[in-house]
């Protein structure tokens, strides 16, 4: 088990968060922390700034931006104010009514940007669908307007052929039907 430490260096937190010492220079940058530098003008994190690293660090991996980590560890600053210098005592864990609010900002925030990131997803696959339906709605439209035009062509051409085999039945049956009629009303043969 590793030993608490009142000082880490930057390799050493580096080291601990797995993180590499430009993305750590980085966050401190972009977070805006205030990191002590020792007398020789090394930067040295006390348990608290290495626990506000881990914060960023988990943050980060959950996809929110430096812009919303930042966001939330001023808020954190503005309810909680870091411990006076002057103070002697130090404290490896922040009080509980800190860390509460801290994992509870951290837990809004990543509420609000899972809701905008379904809802958005659920727009887009909604005009997606209605795209799409609306595209097969025409396809099929125009498929079934193919097949009423196929069957009408192949109806006129059986109607043709109906109609030529009458005309061809009437002509050649024509003289047998006068001859029958005849013989009914005559009834000679």
């Amino acid at each position: 088990m590793e030993v608490l430490k009142e000082r880490y260096s930057i390799t050493e937190l580096g080291e601990m968060l797995q993180l590499s010492d430009h993305t750590l220079r980085f966050y401190e940058k972009e977070c805006e922390l205030e990191v002590p530098k020792d007398e020789r003008g090394r930067r040295y994190y006390t348990p608290e700034l290495a626990n506000t690293m881990y914060k960023i660090k988990l943050m980060r991996s959950e996809g929110l931006e430096l812009k919303a980590i930042k966001k939330i560890l001023q808020q954190d600053r503005m309810f909680f104010p870091p411990p006076a210098a002057d103070d002697t005592t130090t404290s490896l864990a922040p009080p509980a009514g800190r860390e509460i609010a801290s994992v509870q900002a951290i837990l809004d925030e990543i509420g609000r940007r899972l809701a905008k990131e379904i809802s958005y997803e659920l727009d887009s696959t909604r005009e997606h669908l209605s795209r799409e339906i609306a595209k097969s709605k025409l396809e099929i439209g125009a498929c079934v307007e193919n097949s009423i035009r196929r069957l009408e062509n192949r109806m006129e051409k059986h109607y043709e052929e109906v109609d030529r085999a009458l005309l061809r039945w009437r002509k050649r049956n024509t003289g047998n039907i006068i001859k029958r009629m005849y013989y009914r009303i005559f009834g000679v043969r």
